[in-house]
């Protein structure tokens, strides 16, 4: 469990941070958002950017390309993204289904006609979106300012001494999300800025296991390192 430090205020965090990780370019269109998300299986951003651009080219990103696509091609990508490839492409022709009966073709305009709760609840009905990615979605998209994370990036924020680390990654991912939106609520660019800057720390710095610390610029004021050094 996390034990509490003294730390700077978290928007001050995150502009650290942000100069450390130069910021990606991100998807703002919510079904090439679904896609990514579902091009591959636990790789890492470079193999999926690949195999998204591959899927670009030899199928295309909108629902009727998907659904004319012959399995032959479909399987071929899938298979180097990971276990399972026979289940992404059902995943992906379930995909281009869903947009074409509950979004008349279009994902995103479907998502800005109807209210936040409704275009999270949409959302969710795409395979493996849940709650964060339905947020992370909107939030890239434009449609709703509400603060999300990934995995990497609830650590780096409970190591970094901003709440105390749970057991349950539930609780914890709740804890976190309360944290951002005390301090950016309804500010589009900073949660997206908080986002990435904090997912890249968690990937490159601060692992899961192993920690980085003393290649961490935030070293003097991370919680977490200043625990392990007692």
């Amino acid at each position: 469990m996390t034990t509490q430090a003294p730390h700077p205020d978290l928007r001050a965090t995150i502009a650290d941070l942000a100069r450390l990780y130069p910021a990606p370019a991100i998807l703002t269109d919510p079904l090439r958002q679904v896609l990514w998300d579902n091009i591959g299986y636990l790789i890492d951003d470079d193999r999926r950017a690949a195999l998204f651009e591959e899927f670009r080219a030899r199928v295309g990103l909108t629902p009727s390309e998907i659904e004319r696509a012959d399995f032959e091609t479909l399987f071929d990508i899938a298979r180097r993204g990971g276990m399972r490839p026979e289940t992404r492409v059902q995943r992906w022709r379930d995909i281009a289904a869903l947009v074409q009966t509950r979004a008349g073709g279009d994902l995103g305009r479907e998502l800005a006609n109807i209210s936040p709760a409704k275009a999270r609840a949409l959302l969710k009905a795409f395979p493996t979106i849940g709650d964060p990615g339905a947020d992370r979605i909107l939030l890239f998209a434009g449609l709703a300012a509400r603060p999300c994370l990934e995995s990497n990036g609830v650590r780096a924020l409970a190591r970094l001494g901003f709440f105390t680390e749970q057991r349950d990654y539930a609780a914890s991912y709740r804890a976190a999300i309360d944290v951002l939106a005390s301090q950016g609520a309804a500010d589009r660019d900073w949660l997206i800025t908080a986002y990435q800057a904090l997912r890249a720390h968690g990937q490159a710095l601060c692992k899961r296991t192993a920690p980085l610390c003393l290649g961490c610029a935030l070293d003097d004021t991370c919680a977490h390192a200043i625990v392990s050094a007692l």
